[in-house]
């Protein structure tokens, strides 16, 4: 049995990929796994570093605000389709698994082309271009948020099983992970994650913070935008604080083991990967999502009392640090937010989606 996944364009997409490409495995170990997506990306990377297959094909995503480069989309789209038509030709999968994000378009299309079934899978409340485009086509559309379908009129079947998050998240010892990355072992540690683009906004408030954090002890994992980097770097240096700063980390989990509180925007994959490690969390939500949906997210992860919210227009170094303050000084509170999170989790959505995957796929092989 073969199973094509394809999604990408920010990790948001292509570690629920992995993770479900991890449950197929296990669960079928005779399957074989292979992705499709854009040369030189983060699907590209990421999916090399797990050791898996990578098939190239062409993609663009629409930028907003620049009316010429979009005009070049549709032809993207175009080559990719027609080169993935052939590749999808000499591999035969069985099934096609899209993750949302403009590099599934393409490979998928290309499925639904040569008449291979679809699984999709959607991380965000309101579905990207791509799952409202390809969800027509699906055998089913797996989602995280119920309210996802009211998005989707036209989708066949639709199944609320939560984001896929990759094996091993929670099974990291807290001490060993320290020790590896160098952090103190009692030590309050907090990681700020921008998402795989990195976030501006939060790099540039962290490093505001900074010289009040690491007085107080305070040690650092923070990820990055690349524009931002050496700021952030230099701020680090300048105050002689702990902290691991870089663009991207392929392997987060050990980094979600040694922290005590997340600091990141309210994209659905995080707040899965969150909530699976069972940490406290100050949400930041991208003020741009469509629909305003990572404020959504932030809410209702607020609301179950495991994050602390703070729109990204009220967002300082000042009112970063005492968000901080107040909810290192409260332990009580810190592990009855820690409890929330774990209850939030869903760590059987990456085999609810793999179970469907391969039901689909058998049903083509007969």
């Amino acid at each position: 049995m073969r199973i094509m996944i394809a999604g990408g364009g920010t990790g948001g997409h292509i570690f629920p990929g992995i993770a479900i490409a991890e449950a197929i495995e296990e669960l079928s170990p005779e399957a074989e796994v292979f992705f499709m997506g854009r040369r030189g990306s983060i699907e590209e990377r990421v999916v090399l570093g797990t050791g898996r297959r990578f098939v190239t094909v062409p993609s663009m995503g629409v930028t907003r605000g620049s009316v010429i480069r979009n005009a070049a989309v549709p032809f993207a789209v175009a080559a990719g389709c027609l080169k993935a038509v052939c590749a999808l030709a000499s591999e035969r999968p069985d099934a096609a698994v899209g993750t949302g994000g403009f590099a599934s378009l393409p490979p998928v299309l290309a499925a639904r082309a040569v008449g291979i079934p679809i699984v999709l899978q959607e991380q965000n409340s309101w579905p990207g271009l791509a799952t409202r485009v390809l969800s027509r086509f699906a055998e089913v559309v797996h989602v995280t948020f119920a309210e996802s379908g009211k998005h989707l009129p036209r989708a066949k079947r639709i199944e609320q099983s939560g984001n896929p998050v990759r094996r091993g998240f929670d099974e990291i010892d807290r001490t060993v992970a320290r020790r590896t990355l160098g952090l103190t072992h009692e030590a309050d540690v907090v990681m700020v994650v921008g998402g795989s683009r990195g976030a501006r906004r939060l790099s540039l408030a962290v490093a505001e913070a900074m010289p009040r954090l690491s007085a107080a002890g305070i040690e650092f994992i923070i990820q990055t935008g690349a524009d931002e980097l050496e700021h952030v770097r230099a701020q680090v240096a300048s105050v002689g604080a702990r902290a691991i700063v870089e663009v991207f980390f392929d392997d987060i989990a050990p980094l979600y083991a040694a922290c005590d509180i997340v600091v990141s925007r309210a994209g659905a994959t995080t707040l899965a990967e969150t909530a699976i490690v069972g940490r406290p969390s100050v949400l930041v939500p991208y003020p741009h999502a469509t629909d305003d949906h990572q404020m959504k997210n932030a809410r209702s992860v607020e609301d179950a009392g495991a994050a602390v919210v703070i729109p990204n227009g009220e967002l300082t170094g000042d009112r970063l640090a005492e968000a901080l303050e107040d909810l290192l000084r409260d332990r009580t509170r810190l592990t009855s937010m820690s409890s929330a999170a774990r209850v939030l989790a869903r760590p059987d959505a990456a085999d609810r989606v793999a179970r469907d995957i391969l039901a689909v796929a058998s049903r083509t092989r007969h």
